[in-house]
C-alpha cells in the first residue's frame, strides 16, 4: 500500500513533464522524476501521510532516490 501511494504521488507531482514509467528501484533523480523542490514536497507529504518526522540528517538522496528506498525508510520510521 505504501508503495502504491508513493508511486501515485510521484506520478502526479513529478519534476519533469516527460511522460514515462519507472520501476521501484530506478533512480528518481537520474530520471528527472524528482528534483530538490519535489523532494521537499515529497518529504512534507510523507510526514503528514505517515505521521512521522523526517530529521534534517535523513534528508539525503539515499533515502529518497527510488521508490524502494522511500518505502524502506518509511517502514523503518513507523
Amino acid at each position: 500500500m505504501i508503495r502504491k501511494q508513493i508511486r501515485d504521488y510521484l506520478l502526479l507531482h513529478r519534476a519533469s513533464d516527460e511522460p514515462g514509467d519507472f520501476s521501484d528501484n530506478d533512480s528518481l533523480l537520474e530520471l528527472g522524476v524528482i528534483d530538490s523542490l519535489v523532494m521537499i514536497d515529497l518529504i512534507a507529504h510523507i510526514e503528514s501521510t505517515y505521521s512521522i518526522k523526517i530529521d534534517e540528517d535523513d534528508m539525503v538522496p539515499e533515502h529518497f532516490d527510488s521508490i524502494d528506498a522511500i518505502v524502506a525508510y518509511i517502514q523503518a520510521k513507523t
